[in-house]
């Protein structure tokens, strides 16, 4: 065997065999090239995937359609078909023909968009068949309001004017009715937000898992977005309107202004005055009592916390 071993490795280390090899495999790569290079005719059987499907429509037999479709193209064309699964696109708005609970494809009106996607080089010479049938059930859509689950604190001195709320604030689902009827809200995916010192914009998860694999949701995620800014406490000393006091009645009451103690931001504490605030007293509701309850009516927009210091003034009737 010794002998044998030795003849065969002289014969691989001899420069002859080298450049014999180098020659084959040259010519084996130009006699493929040549045949990849040349045009060829063959059907493939090619999976249908319809597009443009309203949303209240659900196809019940999307996945055992398929056409055999003709071509006539050069070889690096089928080399491509022959690694990646063909599939094309079937138009179900502008090819198709709405018969009862069905759309019907026809070659007729849907060849020059399969044409289309096959570009140039590729000749469509036959489809087959001629006509394809998608049955489809009706779906309805209900529009549901988005719960935030979130725990938020923020850092001593900071706070925000935003409303919590994240965009969308409700979102569409499509699906049965039986299903859709006990559906009245999604909720987020619980997020904690601790000591809370700069802005937030993050996208939250939707909770969906409860929700049937029969019902489409417009989105799994929602944007959270809330300004966080530095925070100051401002006071104005106001006077009491009382208002609904019949002509022939005269009070008296004390006291004549309230302490109104609110949160703002530190940019907007010089822009707020006494003039954006009004308290007022409401004698209607004061029947079988001794005292009025002051409300604040009027207040500025981009403050947050508002108290009053009195929850009650006194009065008394003087004249009637």
């Amino acid at each position: 065997m010794s002998p044998i071993k030795n003849k065969i490795s002289q014969l691989f280390k001899s420069k002859k065999l080298n450049v014999f090899v180098l020659f084959f495999i040259i010519s084996l790569t130009i006699l493929i090239l040549s045949k990849l290079s040349q045009n060829y005719q063959g059907t493939l059987v090619f999976k249908v995937k319809p597009t443009n499907v309203k949303e209240t429509q659900v196809i019940l037999n999307d996945t055992s359609n398929q056409l055999k479709i003709t071509l006539d193209t050069y070889g690096f064309k089928w080399l491509r078909y022959a690694i990646n699964k063909p599939t094309v696109e079937v138009d179900l708005e502008s090819d198709v023909i709405l018969k009862d609970s069905t759309l019907i494809w026809t070659e007729k009106k849907g060849f020059s968009n399969i044409s289309k996607q096959f570009g140039k080089n590729v000749k469509v010479v036959n489809v087959n068949p001629d006509s394809l049938i998608f049955r489809y059930g009706v779906n309805q859509i209900k529009k549901i309001p988005v719960k935030t689950d979130f725990n938020i604190t923020y850092a001593q001195g900071f706070n925000t004017l935003d409303n919590v709320k994240v965009h969308p604030d409700s979102v569409k689902i499509i699906g049965p009715a039986s299903l859709l009827k006990d559906i009245n809200y999604v909720k987020t995916k619980h997020k904690d937000f601790k000591d809370l010192k700069s802005n937030i914009n993050t996208l939250v998860d939707l909770v969906v898992d409860s929700i049937s694999n029969d019902v489409k949701i417009e989105a799994n995620k929602v944007q959270f977005k809330i300004e966080v800014s530095k925070f100051t406490e401002g006071i104005v000393t106001l006077p009491i309107t009382i208002v609904n006091v019949p002509d022939h009645i005269k009070i008296n009451y004390f006291p004549k202004q309230l302490t109104v103690k609110y949160a703002t931001t530190i940019d907007n504490f010089n822009s707020i005055s006494e003039e954006d605030f009004k308290i007022e007293c409401d004698y209607k509701n004061s029947k079988n009592k001794s005292y009025l309850i002051p409300k604040i009516v009027t207040k500025p927009n981009n403050i947050k916390n508002v108290r009053l210091q009195e929850q009650q003034i006194e009065f008394i009737i003087t004249q009637q």
